[in-house]
């Protein structure tokens, strides 16, 4: 009996030249699209190229909706969205060029650190809801928020990838949304429910998917799961989430009240804009880090110097380095329990010596204050006192 032949996998283009890009190595692989590092020779830098697949590029509406919606995405300028530098097709070849982000994405991110702590967590929130407010205001709506395409530098800033492209790779398939192959295990674990049922939707969509997403950047799991992309996505539509307190003791309840109202099953019941979310996140931050100082960072993960061995790493390369060699790798649910329960009373420790520090700083300015206020009244009161009574103009005794 002969075995069946192995299917070839997509071939790797790596050494192509592109126009101006020379495709270094791959970087990974998707349903219908390959990425690869690359170096724009112009200007002397590396940049991620997305080239379609040959099967891909055979559907003339997938190319159409694949160039349009990337130039649709370039017009997003955003220091948290992955930029768009230039869309062109050659050799039949179809393909973008973007920032190359040196980091890795929020999925690396929990497979290799584990969850994510409150600071970290509404750092996400203030970034992602950032770009999805300058995405909002130009009637761009992502529909594909997920931790693969959030990216995070090594200075700890998170950038939205895919903007506009996620949806068009995935719709330019043939039959419904949640039966092709490589998106119904990816884009159903985070869709809103009225993604789920083919309804108009709009930003408060990419919102609840925010939410999702952030409901496993911190428990570790999606909030819904299933056997099938049909049976995720009856649980988006019917079933409520499991309390985040039932997989964590250590998280605030205003940060989960946050992420359980973008989980909202109407759209009503969410934020209602990124705005909307991005004050709450603020309050948040005020009231559990009060005064702490926002310089730096909670996601930063290199300081910006060279390895130790000298060897050229990619992004994600060097952010698995660093976790290994600092000990930050999880090594099961005991050894991140211990680290979240020690990074809580850090956290608890350092909030409350800045509140006792803002509370006497405030005191001292009370006592101050009233000091001035009572050394003016003794000075008016002393002036008044030493000089001499005025008689009135209006009441005056008549002379004799």
């Amino acid at each position: 009996m002969h075995s069946a032949p192995p299917i070839p996998g997509p071939r790797d283009l790596s050494g192509l030249r592109l126009g101006g890009y020379r495709l270094l190595r791959r970087l990974g692989s998707g349903a219908m699209a390959d990425v690869y590092l690359a170096e724009q020779a112009s200007l002397s830098r590396a940049v991620a190229v997305k080239v379609l697949r040959q099967e891909t590029a055979a559907r003339p509406n997938a190319v159409l909706r694949f160039t349009q919606e990337a130039r649709a995405a370039a017009g997003l300028v955003h220091g948290n969205i992955v930029q768009i530098h230039e869309v062109d097709c050659i050799d039949g070849h179809h393909f973008l060029a973007a920032e190359y982000v040196a980091g890795p994405t929020l999925r690396t991110w929990l497979q290799e650190r584990g969850p994510l702590d409150a600071r970290q967590a509404l750092a996400v929130l203030a970034q992602v809801g950032s770009a999805l407010d300058r995405a909002a205001g130009q009637g761009v709506v992502h529909r594909d928020i997920k931790p693969e395409n959030l990216l995070v530098t090594p200075a700890g800033e998170v950038k939205v990838a895919d903007f506009g492209l996620a949806r068009v790779l995935s719709a330019a398939a043939d039959g419904p949304e949640l039966t092709q192959d490589g998106t119904a295990l990816g884009t159903p674990l985070y869709m809103s429910p009225e993604q789920a049922e083919g309804r108009s939707i709009d930003t408060r969509s990419d919102l609840y998917s925010l939410g999702a997403t952030l409901y496993h950047l911190l428990a570790g799991r999606p909030p819904f799961g299933g056997s099938t992309s049909v049976a995720v996505a009856l649980a988006h539509l019917q079933e409520a989430p499991r309390s985040l307190d039932q997989h964590r003791d250590d998280l605030p309840p205003i940060l989960t009240t946050i992420v359980l109202r973008l989980l909202a099953k109407s759209p009503a019941d969410r934020y209602q804009s990124p705005a909307e979310l991005l004050h709450a996140v603020e309050l948040a931050e005020e009231e559990l880090f009060p005064g702490f100082p926002r310089q730096k960072s909670p996601l930063a993960w290199s300081d910006g110097g060279s390895p130790a061995d000298g060897r050229f790493r990619t992004g994600v390369e060097d952010f698995r380095a660093r976790s290994s060699h600092d000990g930050t790798r999880s090594h099961g649910r005991r050894a991140h329990t211990t680290t979240n329960e020690v990074r809580t009373a850090t956290l608890r420790l350092q909030s409350a010596m800045e509140r006792e520090r803002y509370e006497a700083d405030a005191s001292r300015r009370a006592w101050m204050t009233l000091a001035m206020a009572t050394a003016v009244a003794l000075g008016v009161g002393f002036a008044l006192g030493r000089s001499p009574p005025r008689r009135s103009r209006l009441f005056r005794l008549p002379s004799r």
